[in-house]
């Protein structure tokens, strides 16, 4: 994968409507809703609000073979987060990208593993070994 590559950041790049599939808008305009008020709490309040924008968590906890593998997230993966967020201190608030250290992978989790020292164990790829 490119190093110049710049990946999607929670902080830089609010999630676009999917214009395309029926109810698909309604969910990423709550989902932007709901960042915005918790960024307004935090900034006019003393509270701390963590936010996930989860990847694909499937019920088989196996990656899928698709392009849908570059945002899979383990179960392990998703509980390690769940955990470090629960751990965190309690000025840390933000928007993070929960998934699996997938070899595609386009977002960027760097504001996770500063932040809450997140860092995914699992990969898309590993797995298929």
């Amino acid at each position: 994968m490119s190093k110049d590559f710049e990946k999607i950041n929670a902080d830089r790049h609010p999630p676009l409507p999917d214009l395309q599939t029926p109810g698909a808008k309604a969910y990423t305009e709550s989902k932007i809703s709901g960042e915005k008020m918790a960024a307004d709490v935090v900034q006019n309040t003393s509270k701390s609000i963590i936010c996930a924008r989860l990847g694909g968590i499937l019920v088989d906890d196996s990656p899928p073979i698709d392009w849908r593998r570059s945002h899979w997230c383990s179960h392990r993966d998703l509980c390690l987060f769940i955990d470090k967020a629960l751990q965190a201190p309690l000025h840390i608030s933000g928007t993070y990208f929960v998934v699996s250290n997938n070899y595609c992978r386009w977002v960027d989790l760097d504001n996770a593993e500063r932040d809450l020292g997140f860092v995914p164990q699992d990969g898309a790829e590993k797995q298929l070994t």
